[in-house]
């Protein structure tokens, strides 16, 4: 009688809890977000380090410098100490990755070889660039940097992709199915938090809104090229 109880009380404690999440969800979660996070999950890094160098900077917290610190089996004090800077804008307790020579090179950057040095266990701020790190108030559907190799090439894509019939009925699907339109805008906010490197926060988003990890790969990809066309559409020039 007891474990039935305690069951119970377990079963209505998260349905409260997943109601609370699915409503802050609706109602804190803009659309424009869910769009640049399927945009996201369609960009292929060319590693052509333009976003590595320049007036840019690596905006790094404390949970960056520790993965950092694990991945080059450090401790997260020897990073802060020889890989950041202070913020210039003067936030307090933010740091950012040295930029380095002429070219303003992040310090991590492999100028030789075209890569960075701690790709796997590079900050947020990386890993979320370039459709998550920009302002959501922007007024086109993409920002265009024209000097990124993967922009260029999504936007190419996209504009290719827009007429092919598969996709043009995959997008008529979601469009049709609002149910499906927010189980994928709840993976992408899942996506997001693993990207972040957030596992936990992800498994415990999915498990609130239902939704079983990890994904169908093929299947999450399909559905994110049909919901940005279907979202970013005008803007990609259709």
């Amino acid at each position: 009688m007891f474990d039935v109880r305690r069951q119970e009380k377990v079963r209505k404690i998260m349905t409260e809890e997943s109601e609370s999440f699915l409503n802050w969800f609706g109602a804190e979660v803009p659309e424009i977000q869910s769009s640049l996070a399927a945009a996201q999950v369609l960009f292929e890094c060319r590693n052509c380090g333009e976003c590595c160098k320049g007036e840019g900077y690596a905006l790094v917290t404390h949970d960056d410098l520790q993965r950092i610190a694990d991945l080059l089996g450090k401790s997260a004090s020897s990073i802060f100490s020889q890989f950041t800077d202070r913020d210039p804008e003067g936030r307090e307790g933010c740091r950012i990755l040295k930029n380095i020579g002429p070219e303003r090179l992040c310090c991590f950057y492999d100028a030789s070889l075209q890569r960075c040095k701690i790709h796997e266990g590079r900050p947020e701020i990386c890993r979320t660039f370039p459709m998550l790190s920009i302002d959501v108030e922007q007024e086109g559907p993409i920002s265009l940097y024209s000097d990124c190799l993967g922009t260029a090439d999504l936007m190419e894509m996209l504009q290719v992709k827009a007429r092919d019939v598969e996709v043009r009925e995959n997008m008529k699907r979601l469009q049709e199915n609002d149910d499906q339109i927010t189980t994928l805008r709840l993976m992408l906010f899942i996506r997001q938090l693993q990207i972040a490197g957030r596992e936990e926060e992800a498994e415990h988003v999915g498990m609130l809104a239902g939704i079983k990890l990890p994904f169908d790969e093929t299947r999450f990809k399909k559905d994110c090229l049909a919901y940005v066309l279907l979202t970013f559409g005008e803007g990609l020039g259709e």
